[in-house]
């Protein structure tokens, strides 16, 4: 996910007379809902396999798993909201940042 399919949604709402900023926002709310069901999910058969083995340990493979799936949504989500700050503000992260000589200096 990057911010050319977002631009995408924007454009093909444009083409058939819509919001480009309301398709966008339906699109990003129905990716965070996905997201959101995926670690509900992950969630859910955690708890279904600590009960299936009635207070034994989990098997490696399956703590491993679950951890992998876990930082795979932790991962798909921070990728989307990237590509939302990119989609919205391309011209301000394009800036360079300030030199040396132009820095603030704070004050206490």
């Amino acid at each position: 996910m990057d911010e050319d399919v977002l631009a995408e949604a924007a454009a093909e709402a444009r083409a058939f007379g819509a919001g480009p900023a309301a398709a966008v926002d339906e699109l990003v709310r129905g990716l965070l809902g996905q997201l959101a069901d995926w670690q509900q999910s992950i969630g859910e058969l955690g708890c279904a396999l600590t009960t299936a083995t009635e207070g034994r340990p989990l098997p490696g493979w399956s703590t491993d798993a679950g951890r992998t799936e876990d930082i795979g949504g932790r991962q798909a989500r921070t990728t989307l909201l990237e590509a939302v700050a990119r989609h919205h503000h391309a011209r301000l992260l394009a800036c360079s940042p300030p030199s040396s000589s132009s820095t603030m200096r704070w004050s206490s």
